[in-house]
């Protein structure tokens, strides 16, 4: 579980992704020097002193929508750990806001910026276990004066960020409404904005902390420190396809896995102290989905108990098939139609799609985009009309709450299926 630093530190690891991706990408190259900071918006300079910026802040602390199951579970490892059935206070599962700002005196700096930064916290939808780590350490390392660095005194890097896990990250939409209120409350200078949505954050009580019985929590629980596809395939994860949970203290009486929100249990292919094999299952989502390893044993009194692992996090990728039909001609040049796609697994109903249409040419090659209706029940086929578009060949890929479908690579190493033709 996470202490009082946990808030803070989710804030510092965001905080060094961003300075990270800056010094590695060339985008200083186009807007200058930038400086990322963590301050509340009124009180980033801005006017005639302006300067490229990207700012960071924590506008809003939720609860998360696990909280209950969270406090069972706390509440079941503190009671088999001190032999008691008495409750101790459950943990804060919290859901950490953030408002992303972009700031620049000169034109397009604000806008370039906040693409950067929005690709790439895209691409980071989880930040491992390892990654949280390296951002303290170089938090720890930094100018006394730094208020994070006085607070990181005396405290264990590695345990701290073991104990936050891995962090969730995922965009949050707001409409012009939304959006108007939060930066009147702000009452500052509106300027170009976005917001993330980090999860999920644990806070003990300090009773629980000093609690007896936790250190040897610590050197019973399974940890998991790696979720990755196997390393020969050099594959993403799909469904049907291996599991390779890698960590300490993997192996249990009885080995399970738990995958997502649920309470079901599967049974791996492979258990080994520091690495475990599971075949994904056909019947969870797409995006990103929780694994979480549980030992099982039975008591003296023939009571079952269970032991659960930090909850680390992977992205599970839609495999998918395309066909096109009712292709007509919708202006000069240009082409209308259906594509029908078929996804495994099945598509939830509250899950978000998007389609992307990549013309396979070698002359200006465009893309195309179609977010798709909202649909009402889960389902393992979509038809997703299509309008506008330039006669051509196209790869076809979709994105099922962020993440992308699979594209085939043939001999020669190039992209060739899924694809439509559009005559």
């Amino acid at each position: 579980m996470s202490n009082a630093l946990s808030i803070a530190a989710v804030t510092a690891v965001l905080k060094d992704l961003l300075e990270n991706g800056l010094v590695s990408d060339s985008i200083t190259a186009s807007v200058g020097d930038v400086i990322v900071t963590a301050l509340p918006p009124d009180l980033i300079t801005v006017g005639t002193d302006e300067r490229a910026q990207l700012n960071l802040f924590l506008y809003q602390v939720t609860q998360n929508r696990n909280v209950d199951w969270v406090s069972q579970e706390f509440r079941s490892k503190n009671s088999r750990i001190n032999k008691s059935t008495r409750s101790t206070n459950p943990p804060l599962a919290l859901d950490l806001h953030y408002l992303l700002t972009a700031y620049g005196a000169k034109d397009f700096q604000a806008e370039l910026l906040l693409g950067y930064a929005m690709q790439l916290l895209h691409r980071t939808p989880a930040i491992a276990t390892s990654a949280i780590a390296n951002a303290l350490k170089n938090a720890s390392t930094r100018s006394t004066s730094n208020v994070f660095s006085q607070a990181l005194v005396g405290v264990s890097v590695s345990d701290l960020a073991e104990q936050i896990g891995q962090i969730k990250l995922s965009p949050e939409f707001f409409n012009m409404e939304d959006t108007s209120k939060l930066w009147s409350a702000l009452q500052t200078h509106y300027r170009p904005s976005a917001s993330y949505q980090a999860s999920m954050v644990l806070i003990e009580s300090e009773d629980s902390v000093k609690a007896e019985g936790l250190c040897m929590m610590s050197l019973l629980q399974p940890s998991i420190e790696q979720v990755i596809a196997p390393a020969e395939t050099e594959q993403l994860i799909v469904v049907d396809s291996i599991l390779v949970i890698r960590g300490k203290r993997l192996r249990g009486e009885i080995t399970r896995i738990r995958l997502g929100n649920t309470e079901k249990l599967l049974v791996p292919e492979d258990v080994k102290e520091t690495q475990i094999s599971l075949l994904v299952p056909p019947d969870l989502s797409a995006g990103v989905q929780g694994v979480q390893v549980v030992h099982l044993k039975m008591s003296n009194l023939g009571q079952k108990q269970q032991i659960e692992s930090n909850v680390a996090a992977f992205v599970l990728h839609p495999k998918i098939t395309a066909t096109i039909a009712q292709v007509e001609k919708s202006a000069e040049n240009l082409r209308s139609g259906e594509i029908t796609v078929k996804f495994q697994p099945k598509i939830g109903k509250t899950q978000r799609v998007i389609l992307l249409l990549n013309e396979m040419s070698n002359n200006s090659p465009v893309v195309y985009s179609f977010p798709v209706a909202v649909h009402n029940e889960e389902t393992d086929a979509i038809k997703i009309p299509v309008n506008d578009i330039k006669p051509g060949t196209y790869l076809v890929r979709v994105r099922v709450d962020g993440a992308e479908s699979l594209l085939h690579m043939n001999q020669a190493g190039e992209y060739d299926a899924p694809q439509v033709i559009i005559a």
